[in-house]
């Protein structure tokens, strides 16, 4: 038996959804597969998100009374991040709990190819960046590599109404990081820091400064030794 039949359930789905003449509901995929409802769901939250599956609203005329479900069909699959809002639209509509940015981010780095194992902290921040760069973003390193600028936010439209978007992207910048191997880690995250910028500041031990300089609101300075090589 496998020891993860993940990806072997969602070929399956993959596989009939490519073999239908026409779109399927999420209970017809059930029936077909032999998968619970739920997992079927999660599974084409992955597929959508690869753009595998694209899904669409029923005809009113066929669904009779009450909303129209959605269907799914096999997609092009032209690009493998075109449609992670779509999968981000069908997770907010159904997920209410505090876990949905860390689910929602294992979804998402399940549908990025796995980073390589970086050489160096700046290596690792550095591919982090390039995989938000293919998410979406403009992502740009600071030039100290103590911190990711993002703009260029593909889901800005939807934050006012949903700010657990900036969660999600937070938990992904600490998934892509953790990828790399190096024990560079996301601090926090700044939400627009300025209009259209948020800021991912880093945790790396690579990184000390000979002195900090700390100036008071009053005006004082302090002086605080960096530590001893």
């Amino acid at each position: 038996m496998s020891e993860n039949p993940a990806p072997e359930s969602r070929d399956r789905i993959r596989a009939l959804l490519q073999a239908s003449h026409a779109p399927m509901t999420v209970d017809r995929i059930a029936e077909a597969t032999g998968l619970h409802a739920n997992t079927v769901r999660s599974h084409l939250d992955v597929l959508l998100a690869t753009g595998e599956v694209v899904r669409e609203r029923e005809d009113v005329g066929a669904a009779g009374r009450g909303r129209p479900r959605w269907l799914y069909r096999a997609g092009a699959a032209t690009s493998p991040f075109h449609f992670l809002a779509e999968a981000l639209s069908v997770q907010l509509a159904r997920v209410d709990e505090p876990a949905l940015a860390d689910e929602a981010a294992q979804r998402w780095s399940e549908a990025l190819p796995t980073l390589p194992v970086a050489q160096s902290p700046d290596e690792a921040v550095a591919e982090a960046a390039n995989a938000l760069t293919r998410l979406g973003f403009a992502a740009e390193v600071c030039r100290a590599g103590e911190a990711i600028d993002l703009t260029a936010c593909p889901y800005a439209s939807l934050v006012a109404d949903n700010p657990v978007i900036c969660d999600i992207h937070a938990a992904l910048v600490v998934r892509l990081l953790e990828q790399t191997g190096q024990p560079v880690s996301l601090e926090s995250m700044d939400v627009w820091a300025r209009p259209g910028l948020c800021r991912a500041r880093l945790r790396r031990p690579d990184l000390h400064a000979a002195r900090t300089i700390t100036v008071t609101p009053e005006g004082a300075i302090t002086s605080d030794e960096g530590p001893s090589s």
